[in-house]
């Protein structure tokens, strides 16, 4: 699609222009943050006497790694949003870094959360825990967080749905779906990239999203290797949107949407250390080929002499423009091993959270004016229930709404595309037609934008 934002220079221009299509302009434009995470050292580390050599302050924020290999080379030193070392809790990390951006779901905006590592780094512990009481992660955290809060809002009219999916060897797959090898199927709309047919549960209180992500969970797919005896094998995307609809001082009715993208991306692999053979093999390359692309791309973002951003260079980075370059808040935690055998994937992940902080995002309350209507389901919630993303994509629309009523053409289109009996041929085509003047419109103004820079 030619509308795509391929390059810095467009989205740099569309993020800056004043008018919005469907959101109320309370925006403001701040950096990606980034918390590091070091785990504490395992129990064949601490037997066969690993070094420890990450240091951790987390008043200060700031983490020291030494090289044992090398013990005149200078320690390399990082400052970050947040650092948490070994003794970190899982309740500490939730609530210091990752509340806010859950909260700003609940109030109409988009949020991501993605966790980055070596395997064995302790990622999958971050995001999901385990299911005891304090050590649940981050991911079933929220889910007590959004109920909680949707509890106490009696002003607004909730709904919640929920996805979650894999990208296994290159494919994306539904693990919500009732056939568990389901493959999905990556489009490209004008809207950006969305996965075609991918399951949307409403969920009604933290209980039922829970089961969800634990129905997910058995689905997903993991193996032995030796570094990790439960090794992700695939990237996971656990997706929630909260919709909701209140009523303004002056009577009229407001619809708002944040969509809560939470990333457990999978470790990068050497062979040599996870002993990875036959289909392993297979896996760690697709994984480490896909997690290229991703610091790709959030090297080039973080860089202004970069003009073009590389986001068609795989899948992953695809379907994860939006949250990475779009209308959303993102936390990025970096998950590292504290031993000496690890130092050079550490400081390589350092490296890469210390660019991803040099990352600006534009954020802002998604609204749609005038549009008074939340989704009719037979389960209505005590406040609550979420939808997967479409990944509204793009500033493009954002700056020209007055004009072009874009977002309804497309509301339209898209029920078409679900249920193509509801209209005629000769219909269709005629919303296709005036879908594609408009098109050509937005594409005009956006060029004369352009040019006026």
């Amino acid at each position: 699609s030619e509308m795509c934002i391929r390059d810095r220079s467009t989205w740099e221009a569309v993020v800056s222009t004043q008018s919005t299509w469907g959101v109320r302009m309370n925006r403001r434009e701040e950096g990606v943050k980034v918390a590091v995470r070091c785990r504490p050292r395992s129990t064949y580390e601490a037997g066969s006497e690993r070094q420890v050599v990450v240091d951790i302050d987390n008043a200060a924020r700031t983490v020291v790694l030494r090289n044992t290999w090398k013990p005149t080379e200078e320690p390399k030193r990082f400052t970050f949003d947040y650092a948490f070392g070994m003794e970190a809790t899982q309740e500490q990390i939730y609530r210091e870094s990752a509340s806010d951006i859950v909260q700003g779901v609940l109030d109409g905006r988009n949020g991501t959360i993605f966790a980055y590592g070596q395997t064995a780094s302790g990622r999958s512990f971050t995001m999901e825990g385990r299911n005891e009481p304090e050590l649940r992660g981050i991911i079933p955290r929220s889910f007590e967080h959004i109920f909680t809060e949707i509890g106490v809002r009696t002003d607004r009219q909730y709904v919640v749905r929920v996805s979650y999916f894999e990208l296994y060897n290159d494919e994306f797959i539904d693990l919500l779906s009732k056939n568990k090898r389901q493959k999905l199927e990556l489009r490209e709309k004008p809207t950006g990239f969305f996965l075609k047919d991918l399951t949307s549960v409403v969920v009604r209180d933290a209980r039922e999203m829970n089961d969800q992500l634990l129905l997910g969970m058995r689905n997903r797919n993991v193996a032995y290797t030796a570094m990790n005896a439960n090794s992700g094998r695939s990237h996971c995307i656990f997706s929630i949107l909260v919709e909701y609809k209140e009523q303004e001082s002056d009577g009229s009715q407001s619809v708002r949407k944040g969509t809560l993208n939470m990333v457990n991306l999978a470790g990068g692999e050497k062979f040599s250390k996870t002993g990875a053979a036959g289909e392993r093999v297979r896996e760690a390359v697709n994984l480490n080929k896909s997690l290229k692309a991703l610091v790709d791309v959030l090297s080039a973002l973080a860089d202004p002499k970069i003009k073009h951003i590389p986001f068609r260079s795989s899948k992953l980075t695809k379907f994860m423009q939006e949250s990475l370059a779009g209308n959303t808040n993102v936390l990025m935690i970096a998950n590292v091993s504290p031993v000496d055998w690890n130092h050079e994937e550490t400081l390589s992940t350092l490296r890469l959270a210390s660019r991803t902080k040099e990352i600006k995002a534009l954020n802002r309350v998604n609204e749609a004016p005038g549009q008074a209507k939340v989704h009719q389901t037979e389960t209505r919630i005590r406040p609550s229930t979420v939808i997967v993303s479409r990944t509204e994509a793009w500033q493009v629309r954002q700056n020209i709404e007055r004009e072009l009523p874009i977002g309804e053409v497309m509301r339209k289109q898209e029920e078409d595309d679900d249920a193509p009996s509801r209209t005629s041929e000769e219909e269709k085509r005629s919303r296709l037609n005036e879908l594609y003047t408009q098109m050509q419109s937005i594409q005009a103004q956006i060029a004369q934008e352009l040019g006026n820079q």
